[in-house]
């Protein structure tokens, strides 16, 4: 791949990754937990229909991390979630099964979408307890925040190991990423007419 040198694969990738993007976050799960009259009940659907998502990706990344002796620490929130959704009384859908990266530079592009919710949920934690209160179950949102300096070592981590030829690779893994994690989060949307969650137009 020829590519200018003054553009860095962080501008790059987001660049290329703009309808994936926005595909997940106008996804009609995480679209309702930021309405202004999100319920405690769309609240617990929405996280429900989360799980299988972060489930399966995780499972993924750490048997590529392990597979490839990697030394990138991912952080697994899997637990706080689970946590979260037995504290609202929501059951644990079973988690989708995401292909295993078949190269470092496909982990990287799949490493970016998990790293990445993690600075959305921020944003969903935050609202999630203005409307709900502050006791309502959301570790998984707040006790594991993504900081600048976190993100900024994930591209050091990602650009030490992936040259400028690689990142095509690291596109095709970052949009399978997504694709997965869209699909899982519609397989798991509630089969139901009358909502707290629906599968409605997304523009």
């Amino acid at each position: 791949m020829e590519s200018d040198s003054s553009v860095t694969l962080a501008y790059w990738l987001k660049q290329e990754t703009q309808a994936d993007h926005h595909r997940v976050d106008h996804h009609p799960a995480l679209r309702a937990l930021l309405r202004p009259n999100v319920t405690m009940a769309t609240y617990g659907a929405a996280l429900a229909c989360l799980y299988p998502a972060i489930a399966g990706l995780e499972n993924a990344l750490s048997q590529a991390i392990e597979k490839r002796n990697s030394r990138y620490a991912l952080t697994l929130r899997e637990p706080l979630l689970r946590h979260d959704l037995t504290q609202l009384n929501q059951p644990l859908l079973p988690a989708w099964c995401f292909a295993v990266p078949a190269s470092v530079y496909e982990m990287v592009g799949m490493l970016y979408v998990l790293e990445g919710s993690r600075l959305g949920g921020e944003v969903i934690g935050r609202h999630a307890k203005r409307c709900l209160g502050e006791q309502i179950p959301c570790r998984f949102f707040t006790e594991t925040p993504l900081t600048p300096a976190g993100w900024a070592g994930f591209w050091c981590f990602a650009e030490a190991i992936c040259p400028s030829g690689s990142w095509p690779q690291i596109l095709r893994g970052a949009q399978q990423a997504f694709s997965g994690f869209t699909k899982a989060l519609t397989d798991s949307l509630p089969a139901t007419t009358t909502p707290p969650l629906a599968l409605v137009p997304t523009e």
